[in-house]
């Protein structure tokens, strides 16, 4: 089936702005993302305490896959609010935690996969977002102070090198990438089948072993092995800024290499001081890793017509737990950024 990103629904869209890191929908959500100019949001149900998804239930219910009605209900709910739901974001752990570790039960976890990526195709949302992060996303702080007393996130490896085994022992790279093609090769057909782009999103921290788990993608050159493993025009990437940056990777280079083989699903706008070991996020608009204006710039020249999204932001003043006053400042950063490039800038 072609892949719904290819529909004329989408594939007429140019590069926008839109919104994320949220789980819930909610009529105060949408209504401000409506009022700040955006058509476009990702809804993340990744459950942790880093993001606004920190609840008790989920949006969609279900234990080990999602259903077709619950799907097609929460997009006609964003859709109400006359925004387009690009993506899901994050399956829980619990639908795919033994396939990331090859342990028993992966083939029935792979069953239900399959069976909500037909179910997220069926329901007309075009894109899966993913992390293949069993031990989860890791921050030394989420108050580490930068401009203003504002709260940013915070990483030293240092921090983590006492850690005790997250999985009872020691993997090796080889296994993990094992267990990632077996994911691969099961999901990605029916992906095709659905007309489903699948995202992957970058280790976070991209170090190489945490808690005794390898991390496989932690740069470049993992992330072209991971694109190369099993071949399909629906796998492409998540492209975190902030992630890659903390890499030290080439940004101009990761996004000529991707975007021309239309690889660059959407975009995570973020950036930090400098790479690991130790670094910390910032403001956009602050000294960090890479210029911002030419970033888009250059994702522009490539062809990149996808979402733009604020990852993560510093907490300011007056802000709740979706940081909305952050996001918003990083948005109008982005609008700006575009009416220049519009104007031949």
């Amino acid at each position: 089936m072609k892949r719904l990103l290819k529909s004329e629904k989408w594939a007429a869209l140019p590069m926008r702005p839109g919104f994320g890191s949220f789980m819930h929908p909610t009529d105060g959500k949408l209504q401000l993302i409506k009022q700040l100019g955006v058509d476009d949001i990702i809804l993340n149900m990744y459950k942790n305490n880093l993001i606004d998804t920190n609840f008790d239930d989920l949006p969609l219910p279900g234990d080990h896959q999602w259903e077709f009605k619950d799907l097609l209900m929460l997009r006609k709910r964003v859709e109400n609010a006359d925004i387009r739901l690009l993506a899901l974001e994050n399956m829980p752990f619990a639908f795919y935690d033994k396939l990331m570790m090859g342990q028993p039960g992966r083939e029935e976890q792979l069953k239900h996969v399959q069976e909500t990526v037909f179910n997220m195709g069926r329901a007309g949302i075009p894109v899966l977002g993913y992390g293949w992060t069993p031990t989860g996303v890791w921050r030394s702080s989420t108050t580490y102070r930068i401009r203003g007393g504002a709260q940013a996130m915070s990483v030293d490896l240092d921090d983590f090198k006492n850690a005790p085994l997250s999985h009872g022992r020691e993997y090796s790279e080889e296994e993990m990438w094992d267990y990632y093609q077996y994911f691969l090769e099961g999901v990605l057909p029916v992906a095709e089948e659905a007309g489903v782009t699948l995202a992957v999103h970058p280790n976070d921290p991209p170090t190489p072993k945490l808690a005794g788990v390898p991390q496989l993608l932690r740069s470049f050159d993992a992330y072209k092995k991971a694109m190369e493993l099993v071949e399909s025009e629906n796998h492409g990437l998540q492209y975190c800024l902030g992630n890659f940056s903390e890499m030290g990777a080439d940004i101009d280079e990761v996004t000529e290499h991707f975007g021309k083989q239309d690889k660059l699903v959407y975009v995570h706008f973020q950036t930090v001081s400098n790479p690991l070991p130790k670094f910390n996020e910032v403001f956009v608009d602050m000294p960090g890793y890479y210029n911002p204006f030419k970033v888009l710039k250059k994702l522009r020249e490539v062809g990149f017509t996808g979402m733009i999204m604020p990852g993560h932001v510093p907490k300011i003043i007056g802000d709740g737990a979706w940081e909305e006053r952050g996001r918003s400042f990083t948005i109008g950063y982005i609008k700006g950024i575009m009416a220049a490039l519009d104007n031949g800038l």
